[in-house]
């Protein structure tokens, strides 16, 4: 099975923009990537201009696929919520997965900082991505912890991590 790692954060803090800029960092350096999109709330479109899925095959993923509640874009009926291991096979063959959401399950995971943090077992955390107008303030939340803190920009910096802890 490939490595696996997560991209978590609250809604519309820009999981999908940094998610993009993973793939062309990891793409420039050789890796095939998939990307599984977690949507438990069934607001998913799929392959629509502009939607998630749509921008994540159009960075160049190998392989993108959406789960949610009640369906699998490979268009299966299912009934219960997808474990990642179940999809990982529709991915043929990549040299990791990226996943967009899954916040509750145990995968390593970058977290896009927000005000009302999401709570995450410290020891999944790989890092924690802010963006340049918070710096301040996530600086000043975080001065005793170990996880690194890396402004949003710095996509070479996320992607040397993910080498580092994940991918090898």
């Amino acid at each position: 099975m490939p490595p696996i790692f997560a991209v978590i954060g609250r809604s519309k803090t820009g999981k999908t923009t940094l998610i993009r800029g993973i793939i062309k960092e990891l793409q420039s350096k050789g890796y095939k990537v998939g990307v599984i999109k977690h949507d438990p709330q069934e607001h998913g479109e799929i392959d629509r201009k502009g939607s998630d899925t749509a921008n994540f095959w159009e960075e160049g993923s190998h392989t993108v696929v959406l789960s949610s509640l009640s369906r699998l874009a490979v268009f299966r009926r299912v009934e219960k919520d997808t474990a990642p291991e179940e999809i990982i096979p529709l991915c043929g063959n990549v040299d990791c997965i990226i996943l967009e959401g899954y916040k509750g399950w145990d995968y390593p995971k970058i977290l896009i900082w927000s005000e009302d943090e999401l709570e995450v077992e410290p020891r999944q955390l790989l890092a924690v991505v802010y963006d340049k107008k918070d710096q301040r303030e996530i600086l000043k939340r975080s001065e005793k912890k170990d996880t690194p803190l890396i402004c949003r920009d710095d996509i070479k910096s996320i992607v040397d991590i993910l080498e580092k802890y994940v991918l090898n």
